[in-house]
């Protein structure tokens, strides 16, 4: 663990819901996270660096460098990347691991711990070539040639009744390929199935909100505990008491599942529920960095991922996370028959071995203390009460961003 995640998690340590200054705790946090221009100035010292790390223009020079020296035409706006901390995108993510030689082990390293995205999606042709390149040690120049030979893919939903092609299988394929001219085939034999992305992860999230969300689910089972712990009836209207949303008995919308998993009160799934969105609470939110706010789940993207329908990797990822974060505590919370019941060390590192395992599966990068939104679970997991430690960070979101509006 480097210095960076060390600090972070250090800070972890000593940070509880309950602690008087949790809020001035909190936003020391969220300003210890790197943005992606400090995430790259790190990247580079590691990688070949040896000017004024604070001096925009050497590392503008160093890059442009790199960039010729593999071949590749530098982006037009790099100083940007430090001066205005100006976000890139996949390809250019790419093009920079092209231009450092990084490796298929090393590109997946720069998007976990300076993109902080997926990298090799290889249901996107695209980056399958990346991918088949980079593992051949040939050039960027020779993968835009590969991709210029490839069909042209149609953007779809996955198909259940229909055979999926998993990324696994494309990987295993790819892996044993010897030309290009392999590659292309395969890619053409396979046109339709390679309009759709993220088939492992959409299949497990699917199955994950099958099993909590059905009549008697998981969410209700929860639910029930969950009211029996906190909610109390003070006799005035119900919308306004600070009461946990907790779902029906038969199956219910997937705002208000989604709601009760997050730990919203009724009035705020009141409040929230006319577009049905955290977005109000989180955006520009002083206490949640920019880089766990994007793509943070949401009912919408439920609702997409439950359809098959296409959606980013980051935002099938965060999904992931949180519901298999949402499951693993729910289901011991009710085989334990007590909202109150005391996790261990050995509980934490289970989820936290059981969340990497199918994010590993599905091929996206383990959880990472660098990476904000992994760092609220790696967080949570360390209570006694991961859950409600959660669900409070969600009620101190809502707080700080009502307080800073009626401040306004």
């Amino acid at each position: 663990m480097d210095q960076y995640t060390q600090i972070l998690t250090m800070m972890s340590d000593v940070l509880a819901p309950d602690d008087d200054q949790y809020e001035e705790k909190l936003l020391a946090i969220a300003a210890t996270f790197r943005s992606f221009s400090q995430a790259l100035t790190s990247f580079l010292c590691a990688n070949g660096f040896n000017g004024d790390a604070s001096n925009i223009d050497e590392k503008v020079c160093y890059l442009k460098a790199k960039f010729k020296g593999a071949e590749i035409p530098a982006p037009r706006d790099i100083k940007k990347w430090f001066s205005e901390d100006k976000g890139i995108g996949p390809d250019t993510a790419y093009q920079i691991c092209f231009a450092f030689n990084l490796g298929v082990e090393g590109t997946r390293d720069f998007f976990r711990r300076v993109y902080f995205e997926r990298a090799f999606d290889c249901h996107s042709i695209t980056e399958a070539v990346y991918y088949y390149c980079m593992r051949n040690a040939l050039s960027y120049s020779d993968a835009l040639d590969i991709i210029g030979q490839m069909p042209k893919a149609k953007t779809t939903a996955i198909k259940t009744d229909k055979e999926i092609l998993y990324t696994g299988t494309i990987v295993e394929f790819i892996d044993g390929v010897k030309t290009p001219a392999e590659l292309i085939a395969y890619v053409n034999d396979h046109i339709e199935q390679f309009g759709y992305n993220n088939a492992t992860a959409t299949k497990h999230i699917q199955q994950l909100w099958a099993a909590l969300a059905c009549n008697e689910g998981l969410a209700y089972r929860e639910g029930k505990l969950l009211d029996k712990a906190f909610n109390y009836d003070t006799g005035e209207d119900p919308e306004k008491d600070d009461l946990y949303t907790i779902v029906g008995e038969e199956a219910d919308s997937i705002w208000r599942i989604f709601a009760q998993i997050v730990g919203l009160d009724r009035r705020q799934t009141t409040q929230l529920g006319t577009n049905r969105t955290l977005k109000p609470l989180l955006e520009n939110n002083a206490l949640l960095p920019s880089l766990a706010e994007d793509s943070f789940p949401d009912r919408n993207g439920i609702e997409l991922i439950i359809k098959g329908k296409h959606v980013s990797h980051e935002r099938i990822r965060k999904t992931l996370i949180l519901l298999e974060f949402y499951t693993y505590w729910a289901n011991a919370i009710v085989t334990h028959n007590n909202a109150l019941w005391e996790a261990t060390d050995i509980d934490a590192e289970r989820c936290i071995d059981k969340i990497n395992r199918y994010l590993i599966e599905a091929g996206y990068p383990e959880l990472y203390p660098g990476n904000p939104y992994d760092w609220i679970f790696m967080w949570a997991v360390k209570d006694i009460w991961p859950l409600v430690t959660f669900r409070d960070h969600m009620r101190a979101l809502y707080a700080h961003k009502s307080s800073e509006q009626a401040g306004m």
